[in-house]
């Protein structure tokens, strides 16, 4: 059985997230997107002082919660970065 892996900020108490296996069983079966995302929706509440959690979508896929620092910004801006071709 697959798990997802969920990054979380230091300060985060609770959590939203889908769950990728029931992501990808619902396109497979030709389910509507918005269907989908009913089908993987996972919620839930974290300890303050958890580093790392793991919870259950509905169908039992292992979703795992880390916390993760705010990664640094960017060196410097490029304008490239928001280009749409």
């Amino acid at each position: 059985m697959s798990s997802t892996t969920v990054w979380v900020a230091p300060s985060a108490t609770s959590f939203s997230c889908l769950c990728e296996p029931c992501l990808e069983a619902a396109r497979t079966a030709g389910l509507l997107f918005v269907d989908a995302l009913m089908i993987a929706s996972v919620r839930g509440e974290l300890p303050a002082e958890a580093e790392i959690s793991s919870r259950r979508c509905a169908a039992g896929h292992e979703i795992v919660l880390r916390r993760m620092k705010r990664p640094p910004t960017l060196p410097r801006r490029d304008d490239r970065q928001l280009a749409l071709t």
